[in-house]
């Protein structure tokens, strides 16, 4: 969670996590800001095996090299080759300067509703649906609750939560807290004073009803950053004519003949992956599975 995170610290060898844990040791920063770290006392390390190991007196802070580095996803301890010794305890530290937040601003999530108010639709005569399920943990209730403010113009001061779980709730405020409340919405991160106990942030856009296909998807999308605008001229001119037809190749085997199946889903824009079954005369059966090759058309050094 948002709560319990690490950083590397990148020496000159391998490369050392470094837990940061709890609220006060992260202290405002969030994933992927680049920071600055201070470690514990030995005695405050934490054992990387089942149960408490003593540490030992010999286990020194200037074997951790460095610490300032920038916070890493969950994956990054394999994909970095991170130094986890079984028998070593690990570091733990707090985080004591901001030197540069995430370039990524922009988080997709909801605006958690009152208990109340999560067992129907909005139009009280329609039938539950996913998009309002209350959600398992009656803590995220109690906490919404507790940090939403009616204001005298009649904007709502509430939690906002992204569907990032290394992402605190922001507060959010909003004049517009009810036609939001079954929507998934793109906020933006603004700040974090030292006097908030959450970042604040603010409303950009609604993406859609939530628990819809479309609406997830395009979450999904934009939270791996994946872009989806239309491929430009210069992309498409890349791509072989409308009336291409395949060229003969001495040695390719033509199968055109047999009945191959699409598997493609419906909709799905890169029709590339088909199967055929024919049934052999001793009783057995040829399975093909056919792959597009697509780098085919991808030549070095053009738009595509």
């Amino acid at each position: 969670g948002c709560n319990d995170c690490y950083i590397t610290v990148r020496g000159e060898g391998e490369r050392v996590a470094v837990l940061i844990r709890g609220v006060g040791d992260v202290n405002r920063a969030l994933d992927g800001d680049v920071v600055v770290v201070m470690l514990h006392p030995v005695d405050r390390w934490i054992s990387t095996t089942e149960g408490k190991k003593e540490v030992t007196d010999d286990t020194k802070i200037e074997d951790v090299a460095g610490i300032m580095t920038e916070t890493a996803d969950a994956t990054l301890a394999q994909s970095e080759n991170i130094t986890e010794s079984a028998q070593a305890p690990k570091p733990t530290g707090k985080v004591v300067g901001i030197l540069q937040r995430n370039t990524r601003q922009n988080y997709c999530g909801s605006i958690h509703a009152r208990p109340s108010e999560l067992h129907t639709t909005p139009d009280s005569t329609s039938t539950p649906t996913d998009a309002v399920t209350p959600h398992a943990s009656s803590d995220r209730d109690t906490e919404a609750a507790l940090h939403e403010v009616e204001h005298p113009d009649g904007s709502h001061t509430c939690l906002f939560y992204s569907v990032d779980v290394r992402i605190p709730p922001l507060l959010l405020r909003t004049t517009q807290r009810s036609k939001l409340l079954n929507q998934r919405i793109l906020v933006t991160f603004d700040s974090w004073p030292d006097s908030s106990p959450y970042p604040l942030g603010h409303y950009v856009r609604s993406l859609g009803t939530r628990g819809e296909k479309n609406v997830e998807t395009e979450v999904l999308l934009h939270e791996h950053s994946i872009p989806t605008e239309p491929f430009s001229p210069r992309v498409l001119a890349c791509l072989p004519p409308a009336d291409f037809t395949c060229i003969p190749h001495p040695d390719r085997t033509d199968l055109r003949h047999l009945p191959i199946l699409s598997i493609d889903p419906p909709g799905c824009k890169d029709i590339d992956d088909a199967l055929h079954c024919l049934k052999l005369p001793n009783g057995n059966f040829q399975v093909g599975v056919h792959i597009a090759d697509v780098t085919h058309y991808v030549r070095a050094g053009t738009a595509i």
